[in-house]
């Protein structure tokens, strides 16, 4: 299979959603200026699971964070659903990440608010909805992610696995384009991290949402449609895809 191509029956490349090719990028200049990845192709399609997994300090939170649109390109062209990275300007990369669900290893909920105020904040962007509806369809999307009883429960007040939920439940509240995962599990145990990576994939495939997700945990590689393993900036191999 030629190098970035979609597995058999998926979608053509016109239509991927994320779409990477010749990727470079560097921290730091000068003497300073260190390569942290290395001519990057790689591609996921609608509704498609991609795990990233390599050693710490390969490339993949860097990958996630070009793809997110939390940095600015370098070299190399990037495709995300629809929008070309490469020569963005800041006001079209914050319009493509209010369209990316986003979920992180510390699920940054903030305390002071219920779960279903922290859920209901990422509709906020969307000024066709009132308080009352973002708050309506967040106890909706807590309630299909198996939180229907802790809707107005402080952070504090959930376990790790619950608040983990609240995240998943906020990342797909605005059914977004793409997800994107950094270490989602590596705060849970082993049930834990199952019921969220599962849960995680259940939801969007319904949707056709592709997942890119940065793992450790070879617990969750089941999950997966691709598993693409990095080192040193560069993807080194791709597995076979998971049954």
């Amino acid at each position: 299979m030629a190098e970035g191509a979609p597995p058999a029956g998926r979608a053509g490349a016109a239509t991927a959603p994320v779409d990477l090719r010749g990727v470079n990028f560097a921290y730091g200049e000068g003497e300073l200026r260190r390569m942290v990845l290395r001519d990057v192709q790689r591609r996921a399609d609608a509704g498609e699971i991609v795990l990233l997994t390599g050693p710490s300090g390969s490339g993949k939170t860097t990958v996630l964070t070009l793809i997110g649109a939390l940095r600015a390109m370098q070299e190399g062209t990037a495709t995300v659903l629809g929008q070309q990275l490469m020569g963005a300007r800041e006001g079209q990369r914050v319009s493509l990440r209010s369209r990316i669900g986003f979920i992180f290893q510390n699920h940054n909920l903030l305390g002071f608010l219920t779960a279903r105020q922290n859920v209901a904040m990422a509709l906020e962007l969307h000024g066709d909805l009132g308080e009352q509806q973002r708050l309506a369809r967040a106890g909706e999307m807590l309630t299909a992610v198996g939180l229907a009883d802790h809707l107005d429960k402080l952070p504090a007040k959930l376990s790790g696995g619950q608040r983990q939920r609240v995240a998943v439940a906020r990342a797909l509240v605005a059914e977004p384009g793409l997800i994107l995962a950094d270490e989602p599990t590596a705060a849970l145990d082993r049930v834990s991290g199952q019921e969220v990576v599962h849960l995680l994939r259940d939801l969007a495939r319904r949707r056709g949402t592709p997942i890119l997700l940065v793992t450790h945990d070879p617990r969750i590689l089941d999950i997966a449609d691709r598993i693409v393993a990095m080192e040193d900036g560069r993807i080194i191999e791709t597995p076979a895809q998971a049954a």
